[in-house]
Parts: C-alpha cells; sequence; structure tokens
C-alpha cells in the first residue's frame, strides 16, 4: 500500500509539472521539463524506495537529444536529453539504494554516449598489422566479408578475409620427429620456433564467398571454433595490385598464405606460420646443391685443383648476390608510395588513438565500479548504525562514515565526468572513421586537443587520488569500525 501512495505521489509531482508546462505553452512561451526537475523528480523516487520510476524517468531523458525529443502526452511536452547531472544523481541514488547492478548498468549507459541501449549497430572489430603488433589496419564490421587494406607505417597491403567459421580441424605435431631440423635448432644452426599444430579452417563471408585456410602455430591452442567470427589476415592474392611489377604484400610471403588470425568474440589475436610440407624434411634444394657442388671437385680435379674452389666461390657468390636482392631490393619494390597510403595513414592515427581511449575507458570503468561497491557498502554500514545505535553509540563513527562517504561521492563524480569525455571524443573518432569522405587534417588536430585536455584531466584526477586516498581510508574504516 505505501508502494502505490509513492507512485501516486511520484505521478502526482509529474502532472503537475506537466500542467505547468502547459500554461507555460498557452501563454507563448515554449518551455519544457527543466533537467533540474527531473533530477529532482529522479531523487524523489529514489528516497521513496521507487528506483523503477526513477530508471523510467532516466530512460524518457535518454531518448531526448537536443534537437529531436519525444512527445510523451497530450500536453505536448517533451524530456530533456540526460546530462552528465542527472546520471551523477542516479548513480550516487542507485548506490544510495543498495541497487548496485542498476547503479552499473548506468555508468556503461555514459560508456555508450549516444548509442541507444540493446542497439545491434557496432562500430567493429580493429585488426592490427601483422608486422606491428602495435599499430592498428583497419575496423572490421559485422557485414563485411574481403577487403584489401594498405599499412601506412609499413606501406604492404594486406587482405582481410572476415566470416564465420565453418568447420575446423587441428593436428597436434612432434617437434622431435624430424632428427635433421632438430638437431639443427639445438645446435643454433634452425632458429624457426617448433610447430606444435597444424589446422584447417573453412571460413564463410557474408556474402556466401568461403576460403580454406591451411596454417601452423606455435602453440595447440585452437584459433577458434565452429561458428565463431573471425578474420584472418593474408598477403594479398595474385591479381589485386594490377599494374604493378612486384605485388605490394610483405616480403617473405606467397600470394594469399595467412598471417593473423582474430577471433572476435574472444578479442584473441594470434600469429600464423607456414605448414611444413606433406613429407617432412630438409628443403628441396639441399640434395642438388650437393650434388653439383660434389660433382664440380670430382670433375674438375683433374682438369685444375684450384676450379673447385672457385666453383664453390662462384655458387656462394651467386646465393649472397640473390639473398641480398630478396632481402634488400624487392622489399623496397613492393612498398606502396607514400602518397597512395596518405588516407589510411590518418585514419589508422585515429584507430591508435581508439585502442589508448578504449584502454582508459576500460581502467576507468574498473575504478567506478569498485567505488560503487565502496560507496554502497558505506550506505548499509550507516543504515546498521542507524538502526541498532541507540542512546548515541555510534555517533562518532557515523561521522567518520559519513566524511569518508562524502569523499568517495565526489571522486566518483570525478570519473564519471572523465568517462563522459572519454566517451564524447570516442564517439568523435568513430564518426570520423567511419564517413567515407577523406578525414581533415583539422578534424584530427582537433580531435587529438581533446585527448591531450582530457589528459590533462586525468593526471588532476590522480592528484586528487594521491590527497585523499579514499579507497584506502574507507577500507581502514570498515576494518576498525
Amino acid at each position: 500500500m505505501a508502494d502505490l501512495l509513492d507512485v501516486a505521489s511520484a505521478a502526482q509531482e509529474v502532472d503537475q509539472l506537466l500542467r505547468a508546462d502547459e500554461a507555460q505553452q498557452k501563454q507563448g512561451r515554449d518551455a519544457g521539463i527543466s533537467e533540474e526537475d527531473c533530477t529532482r523528480l529522479i531523487s524523489a523516487s529514489l528516497d521513496r524506495d521507487n528506483a523503477a520510476l526513477a530508471r523510467s524517468i532516466y530512460e524518457a531523458m535518454c531518448r531526448g537529444t537536443p534537437s529531436v525529443t519525444t512527445s510523451i502526452d497530450q500536453y505536448g511536452s517533451s524530456w530533456p536529453p540526460a546530462t552528465l547531472v542527472s546520471v551523477s544523481a542516479l548513480v550516487l541514488g542507485l548506490a544510495r539504494s543498495l541497487r548496485l547492478s542498476e547503479a552499473l548498468s548506468v555508468i556503461q549507459d555514459i560508456r555508450r554516449r549516444g548509442v541507444p541501449r540493446g542497439e545491434e549497430v557496432p562500430f567493429g572489430h580493429v585488426v592490427r598489422c601483422p608486422l606491428g603488433p602495435q599499430q592498428p589496419l583497419a575496423v572490421v564490421q559485422p557485414q563485411e566479408g574481403v577487403k584489401v587494406v594498405a599499412c601506412a607505417q609499413t606501406r604492404y597491403q594486406f587482405e582481410l578475409f572476415s566470416g564465420s567459421v565453418v568447420s575446423t580441424s587441428s593436428e597436434a605435431l612432434n617437434a622431435t620427429s624430424n632428427w635433421a631440423i632438430a638437431l639443427a635448432r639445438k645446435v643454433g644452426l634452425w632458429r624457426a620456433a617448433p610447430l606444435a599444430a597444424i589446422h584447417q579452417l573453412v571460413v564463410q563471408a557474408p556474402d556466401g564467398r568461403a576460403r580454406t585456410f591451411r596454417f601452423a602455430t606455435e602453440s595447440a591452442e585452437v584459433p577458434a571454433q565452429q561458428g565463431e567470427r573471425v578474420t584472418v589476415i593474408c598477403s594479398p592474392s595474385k591479381g589485386s595490385a594490377p599494374g604493378r611489377l612486384f605485388a605490394a604484400g610483405p616480403p617473405g610471403t606467397q600470394p594469399g598464405q595467412p598471417l593473423t588470425i582474430t577471433n572476435h568474440g574472444t578479442g584473441a589475436e594470434l600469429a600464423l606460420l607456414r605448414p611444413p610440407a606433406s613429407s617432412a624434411g630438409l628443403p628441396s634444394w639441399i640434395l642438388p646443391a650437393a650434388v653439383f657442388l660434389a660433382g664440380s671437385d670430382a670433375a674438375t680435379a683433374f682438369i685444375d685443383p684450384a676450379l673447385p674452389a672457385l666453383a664453390a666461390g662462384g655458387a656462394l657468390f651467386l646465393v649472397g648476390s640473390s639473398t641480398a636482392a630478396v632481402k634488400v631490393l624487392v622489399p623496397r619494390l613492393k612498398q606502396l608510395s607514400e602518397a597512395a597510403v596518405q588516407g589510411e595513414e590518418v585514419r589508422q592515427r585515429l584507430l591508435a588513438q581508439h585502442a589508448v581511449l578504449v584502454g582508459r575507458m576500460e581502467e576507468l570503468m574498473e575504478g567506478c565500479s569498485a567505488d560503487v561497491r565502496t560507496l554502497a557498502r558505506l550506505w548499509q554500514l550507516q543504515n546498521k548504525m542507524e538502526a541498532v545505535g541507540q542512546g548515541g553509540v555510534y555517533d562518532a563513527r557515523l561521522v567518520r562514515v559519513q566524511q569518508a562517504r562524502d569523499g568517495l561521492e565526489q571522486r566518483l563524480q570525478s570519473k564519471l565526468s572523465l568517462l563522459d569525455g572519454y566517451a564524447r571524443v570516442l564517439n568523435m573518432i568513430e564518426i570520423e572513421v567511419e564517413m567515407d569522405t577523406e578525414v581533415a587534417a583539422a578534424e584530427v588536430v582537433d580531435i587529438e586537443q581533446q585527448i591531450e585536455r582530457l589528459g590533462e584531466v586525468a593526471e588532476m584526477q590522480a592528484e586528487w587520488q594521491m590527497q585523499a586516498e579514499a579507497q584506502d581510508e574507507v577500507e581502514r574504516l570498515l576494518r576498525t569500525v
């Protein structure tokens, strides 16, 4: 019965605000419900232990934007958009009501700034360059299957094949099965890492195309299961760069060779190696070269004793010159021009900033979650003290709990403000990356300035944390109470 009275009282307050708004509109003023009114309604609902009404008001505010408003009743009024003031009031109120899961959900809404809850249009999965593990390469969206992207740092092209795993099979290898390679690795002549398993995956793109990938890995872990979405980064296939003498693929790779695989579900990224041939053994050119050198020694010894040495020296010179050409000249000829990768360079710079901000937001989310849990513990402790503290037994301790709670609320509000700033800049980056047009240099500079300002705010927050040391103080308080 009390809950019904609380709901009726809160509804009456809303009705009074709407009727006042209607009166203002009749006088010719275009005035709606202010955010201050909504924040007061949210606080009043939480004070009456009616979190459902507070959440419904907040969700109605989330649907409102400065340019597009949503009508809620026959009076023609609309909800103002939710800002950091109303969100902070809701988070603190839910923590006071000991509703942790709902408070953490609201914090997640700050991270999803501008994106409605339950929206099924994600930004995409960022994959990194196989040659530079810290260099972002491109964003793979759910509807994409096959595309060729150039890395601005290395100026090589890569083919990205994304889709769902249709079938998978794996075979474990014995590292000591080839005695020659094992002996060469033991004495230091063979530096390649031992292969632990060979995998074969059939990946089907959203457009129906399917491709089989066969590769080896250093560990026996299976990179993906059937039904999972993956992105395999390969060397470009033949014919992907018409008009060029050398394909723009990375040197030392064959066309279509898989280099890395990224699991979109787990986020794991795995480097792929070239699988051994079906008849494992030494390379095929070893035996003919040995026969040639041995034959030249036997044949030329009857003509001139110095000819075997000349033949061996000539063979070594040819091998050395060809190796130098393969390792120095061909890689330079394969690279794209700097002008050809200018657009990708700007996007990949933005993706690098995106990755940094995502990491910072993850750390900040963990800090906010810890503060909300600690704040709820302090409110619960205060409720217990007030329930059993007859005669002023816990008055001094209540003062200490309230002081610790006030400091923790201030720190949580500063973290929410910083999280809101990160979410805003993150949306700016995603907008520029998703636009099909070229990103202007001025827009990139503006984004970088925004990130620098957020970095300064983060440093100020670190100073506040050092001055307050709220978390340690709270833990000491809870141990001594």
